[in-house]
């Protein structure tokens, strides 16, 4: 994690604040990377906590992300990117939302096989 204590603790209370932790939850691990939904791209920052996977990106933090590891019931490498995806630095991630649909996220990030098994580890899959 690239995350100060410092820092650490201001994001803990702006997702807190954002109803996206609760009051117990902590940040384990971060990276800074990208949402791909269809042809557009969010950068911004992913966390694992404690109990959810997490992305918070665009002007002011606009796109959110947060899937609870007991959600997800599946993960894959993906290529990202354009029309043509051929970058090699996705992870898909399937789970289910709040009402039951099946959705699917497209996560780009650094080290992507690092950050698979850690979310592997903690969604038990």
């Amino acid at each position: 994690m690239a995350l100060t204590e410092q820092k650490k603790q201001e994001w803990e209370e702006t997702l807190r604040k954002g109803e996206l932790i609760s009051v117990s939850d902590k940040i384990t691990d971060h990276t800074q990377g990208d949402l791909w939904e269809m042809l557009s791209q969010t950068r911004g920052n992913f966390f694992l906590t404690e109990t959810n996977l997490i992305f918070v990106g665009g002007l002011l933090g606009a796109k959110t992300l947060n899937i609870p590891f007991n959600k997800i019931t599946g993960l894959s490498l993906c290529n990202v990117g354009g029309i043509i995806p051929i970058m090699p630095t996705g992870i898909k991630v399937a789970y289910t939302d709040e009402k039951g649909k099946n959705r699917a996220a497209k996560c780009s990030v650094l080290k992507r096989k690092i950050w698979l098994e850690c979310i592997k580890n903690k969604a038990h899959i």
